[in-house]
């Protein structure tokens, strides 16, 4: 009698069952199922000299297993870098808003220094685009918000964001 060969995509599927599982997640899981059923159906059509349906058989259940596991941390990680993302994004447009804030009050000090001006008096966008690179218009809050230049001496504000302590 002839002893029955293994398929060799019951080995490939328990190998890559096993990778799955310990370490390559969702890219040998796939795989490992794939190679599992070739082999389960490979062993079912010739039982007589095939074996390893065990060995398929493990594959495909570390590979399910694998392939489940991976299908619920998506939703929990999601959940967790969704609201990182919105706290970094909202920063992000006050830190922005906030720069803006400084170069307007830069442009003012310069025009004030320029044409000898004392605290207190007003100041244009005309008066200060110069001082700013691409001119006034280049400054613009990424929330919508409209920027008040006050005059020399006090800090410019935005409508959006308020920074009390913007410049200490």
């Amino acid at each position: 009698m002839q002893e029955k060969k293994t398929v060799g995509q019951a080995i490939a599927s328990l190998v890559l069952g096993i990778l799955s599982f310990l370490m390559f997640g969702f890219l040998t899981a796939i795989p490992a199922v794939i190679c599992g059923h070739i082999a389960k159906s490979k062993i079912k059509s010739d039982p007589e000299n095939l074996k390893g349906d065990g060995q398929a058989l493990a594959g495909l259940i570390m590979g399910y297993i694998t392939i489940g596991l991976t299908l619920l941390m998506i939703p929990l990680l999601a959940a967790i870098a969704i609201p990182s993302f919105q706290k970094a994004r909202s920063l992000a447009m006050e830190k922005s808003c906030q720069n803006n804030q400084r170069i307007i009050e830069s442009a003012k000090v310069e025009y004030a220094i320029e044409h000898n001006l004392s605290d207190g008096v007003r100041v244009s966008q005309d008066d200060i685009g110069v001082y700013i690179s691409g001119g006034f218009p280049s400054i613009q809050c990424m929330e919508q918000g409209v920027y008040t230049i006050n005059p020399i001496g006090t800090h410019p504000e935005c409508s959006v964001h308020e920074f009390p302590n913007a410049y200490d």
